[in-house]
């Protein structure tokens, strides 16, 4: 792919986003455990909770990514373990294989919909809404973070040329 021009105003790579994934099976108390070792309120399905470092966003059933500053993330991940270890337990610093990007206002709203299948508005997806879905030809996460509208994507390291490169074109043609 031919070098790629710097994103949009709107879009930015986020490269101090730490990332981790926690799976836990044969605990039907771990959502529970897990959010009161985290000090966060349990994130219903699709959704995440947060405080002022981390956030906790349900997946899946039993699975959960961590974001938030990497000392937070890194001190999350040990209270997981402290408080699951018993049971079958993968806590895992994803950072290095993900990129984080922070799409914002009206034009990182119709670059979504442009490429997504999500239902952008408001009503269906509210601030506080962590979903997967698809941009383009790939699997990412996406998290709407703000009322602005504000959106954390996380989609795999290799495929962020191709992601910003899809964004460039939603930017030239919007």
């Amino acid at each position: 792919m031919a070098d790629l021009s710097p994103p949009p105003g709107w879009c930015r790579i986020d490269p101090d986003l730490a990332v981790a994934k926690v799976q836990v099976c044969g605990a039907a108390d771990a959502p529970a455990r897990l959010s009161a070792a985290l000090g966060i309120p349990p994130p219903a399905a699709n959704r995440y909770s947060a405080n002022s470092d981390i956030a906790l966003a349900a997946i899946a059933p039993g699975e959960w990514l961590l974001t938030g500053s990497a000392d937070g993330v890194a001190w999350a991940l040990e209270r997981a373990e402290a408080a699951l270890g018993e049971d079958t337990l993968l806590a895992l610093d994803v950072t290095d294989g993900l990129v984080a990007l922070r799409l914002e206002g009206a034009a990182g709203t119709a670059c979504l919909a442009a490429f997504t299948p999500l239902d952008l508005r408001p009503q269906a997806l509210p601030v506080g809404a962590a979903v997967r879905t698809r941009f383009g030809d790939v699997g990412l996460f996406v998290a709407r973070t703000g009322d602005a509208p504000a959106y954390l994507l996380l989609a795999e390291q290799s495929y962020a040329p191709y992601i910003l490169h899809l964004i460039g074109q939603g930017a030239r043609s919007a």
